[in-house]
């Protein structure tokens, strides 16, 4: 397969769906830290976590329930 070859199935693959969840308990940048290991950990991709906000994104597909009880391993709860 060459290069033009990866380009073009790249081209055909459907961006990954962005998420947003709302994380309670986090304070400082190893909060964020814990959290994005977590996510990342179970499949989640380009995790973002904010301490100031309460927010944290990702890409990838978690179901609720294994969501939660990542958040919840990781010392967390979601809000």
């Amino acid at each position: 397969m060459g290069l033009k070859d990866l380009f073009a199935a790249h081209a055909n693959e459907a961006p990954a769906k962005r998420h947003r969840i709302n994380v309670a308990g986090m304070h400082c940048n190893a909060c964020e830290k814990l959290v994005s290991t977590a996510l990342e950990d179970n499949g989640a991709t380009n995790v973002v976590a904010s301490h100031e906000t309460g927010v944290v994104e990702y890409e990838g597909e978690l179901e609720q329930s294994l969501l939660a009880e990542v958040i919840a391993n990781a010392g967390f709860e979601l809000a």
